[in-house]
């Protein structure tokens, strides 16, 4: 049984109402208010100031987003019989928060103050373990998801950059989708399937030249739909193929400090070629934007390049994809596909 949001607020100068959002949802009583110490000086407080008219309202500053940081934030959350947990803040606070609040089956309420990746509404929190690699969590929805555009626009345009990435994926995660059913390895959502090409479509086919509000506007509706969908389906299959796995290749053999979404991005242009079907449009898009994910771009070596490809499959070996075809009949030089991708993506 899948759970949804039970709010969603989208818009402008939704952080000076957070008031109003908490009183038309019942929020009240014991309240943890999560964030890093920059975010916190920036927007936590206008949010804490809000919250404290419906209970006591305690902080606690996330640090990294690790398996450990979210056990000690569930300490605090049993320990303190909190009710409702808030987030605020980037990928690093909402996971942490997401797991936290999983665990503990308490509310969370999710802040976002960038939207470089579909987790500001996933069901998935990517947190990293002992040895420093990140790994991919099965977490609950957030109770209430409150995005300003205000923020979002006037946030670092490389995580805005990164969100486009991210939705793009979902054109071969499909593509991989079908490719594994045909193949007997899955059955398909069709609900979360067209969820899925539903967020890819309202993207690529926005007629805006700029990043604007409208455009800010554009790109949440489609992360959040990307996150309902993996919620439907109960598995991140819908936005999450291949292209996935080549980012979680670098992510784990290697140190770039990459955003998610332009890994992700690069990793659909290379499945795209790989199974012969359009995507010339998605270049286009992407550069229209000036979103570079280009090996180079990205400090990704041809030898690096080679080695993630073959080791992708086994970042999850129970997700069947096109890429285990190629790689298992050697279908594929990935020298030339490394110089195809300089030459296009430059």
């Amino acid at each position: 049984m899948f759970t949804l949001p039970r709010r969603l607020k989208i818009g402008p100068g939704l952080i000076n109402s957070i008031n109003t959002t908490f009183e038309l949802n019942n929020i009240n009583g014991k309240i943890l208010l999560c964030s890093d110490d920059f975010v916190y000086k920036k927007y936590g407080i206008i949010v804490r100031e809000q919250a404290k008219m419906h209970g006591e309202v305690l902080l606690f500053l996330i640090k990294e987003n690790s398996i450990q940081q979210a056990i000690e934030l569930s300490e605090q959350i049993i320990s303190n019989d909190i009710e409702y947990v808030i987030g605020v803040g980037g990928g690093r606070v909402l996971d942490t928060c997401k797991y936290a609040s999983h665990m503990t089956k308490r509310k969370f309420v999710s802040i976002p103050t960038i939207v470089s990746n579909d987790g500001v509404a996933s069901p998935i929190a990517v947190l990293k373990h002992k040895s420093g690699r990140p790994k991919s969590l099965g977490s609950t929805m957030p109770y209430v998801i409150i995005i300003d555009t205000d923020i979002i626009i006037q946030s670092p345009i490389q995580y805005i950059h990164a969100g486009i990435g991210d939705t793009i994926s979902n054109y071969t995660a499909l593509f991989d989708w079908d490719y594994a059913e045909q193949n007997g390895k899955e059955t398909k959502n069709d609900l979360a399937y067209l969820i899925s090409q539903t967020a890819f479509d309202i993207m690529i086919n926005s007629k805006l030249d700029r990043i604007d509000q409208n455009f800010i506007e554009i790109l949440v509706q489609s992360l959040v739909l990307s996150g309902i969908a993996m919620e439907m389906a109960g598995t991140s299959r819908p936005c999450s193929g291949a292209e996935h796995l080549f980012s979680h290749a670098i992510d784990y053999y290697f140190t770039k400090n990459n955003l998610h979404g332009l890994q992700v991005a690069l990793g659909t242009i290379i499945m795209a070629k790989l199974y012969d079907i359009e995507y010339k449009f998605l270049i286009d898009f992407l550069k229209k934007y000036n979103i570079k994910v280009s090996p180079l771009s990205l400090g990704i070596t041809r030898e690096e390049f080679k080695f993630c490809m073959e080791k992708a499959p086994e970042m999850r070996p129970d997700r069947y994809t096109f890429l285990n075809e190629v790689l298992f009949n050697k279908t594929y030089n990935f020298d030339i596909l490394f110089d195809d991708l300089m030459s296009e993506l430059e």
